[in-house]
């Protein structure tokens, strides 16, 4: 598998509040992206601590898996970028009530599982078209399942910014987990609101199909999510099945 990540904190915010680790892990790939919210540096720091931690207990999970379930593995180590992250936040009042989304994805074999909190997606893409693997956990999500509003009005709602779930922000945070049959030919796309609430999928398709490797993709997404006026700092990593190619 061919595999890539890039970040950018955009054109409207003074430093970048995402983070993402990414890279091979006994003969697959493990990926993990988090969005950090609390304000000025205290995102940064909770992006950062749940990234870095969720990958160190994911890969060391990985490394020693005999018999446990892949997506038992992954939702434990989100538990324990949470534990990470509350438990910081928890020592100091100035870093209190600060949290982070997360996705993350394990690419082995044929099979790609996912797990995921708050409002960062994990995306499958194909000849055939774009689909989204993950679901939100936000209020727009919550009126889109009620009937309230359309996907379409979602993009563009003030209840946008809220999310339901968050790593670090609670003593205890519910993960959702998803497996998926990897195809030859598939690529996978995971990465923060500043990309999806500036780009359709229709064009995050478009873009995947037509890059000739991941790198390419990462900076092309972010490039036109830029020059879309992205309002968010902008994380991508894309991983490519196909054989020598993107």
């Amino acid at each position: 598998m061919n595999y890539f990540g890039l970040s950018d904190k955009g054109r409207y915010r003074a430093e970048n509040q995402d983070s993402f680790e990414l890279g091979a892990v006994r003969d697959g790939v493990l990926g993990v992206l988090c969005d950090g919210m609390g304000g000025e540096a205290h995102g940064l720091t909770a992006s950062d601590l749940a990234a870095g931690r969720f990958f160190a207990f994911a890969r060391a999970a990985l490394e020693a898996l005999d018999g446990e379930d892949t997506a038992d593995v992954l939702c434990q180590a989100v538990d324990a970028a949470n534990r990470k992250v509350y438990r910081f936040a928890s020592q100091s009042e100035e870093y209190s009530g600060m949290g982070t989304t997360l996705v993350a994805g394990y690419w082995r074999g044929d099979t790609a599982v996912f797990v995921n909190v708050g409002d960062s997606r994990a995306y499958r893409i194909a000849k055939d078209g774009i689909v989204q693997i993950t679901k939100d956990h936000s209020r727009v999500q919550e009126m889109i399942d009620s009937g309230q509003i359309t996907q379409a009005q979602a993009r563009f709602h003030p209840a946008q910014k809220y999310i339901t779930r968050a790593v670090g922000s609670e003593r205890f945070v519910r993960s959702d987990a998803f497996i998926v049959p990897i195809r030859e030919g598939d690529s996978f796309l995971l990465c923060s609101d500043g990309l999806t609430k500036a780009l359709e999928d229709a064009e995050l398709h478009r873009v995947l199909l037509a890059a000739d490797s991941p790198e390419e993709a990462c900076q092309t997404l972010i490039r036109e999510a830029i020059e879309h006026e992205a309002r968010d700092n902008v994380t991508v990593i894309v991983i490519n099945s196909k054989k020598g190619g993107a």
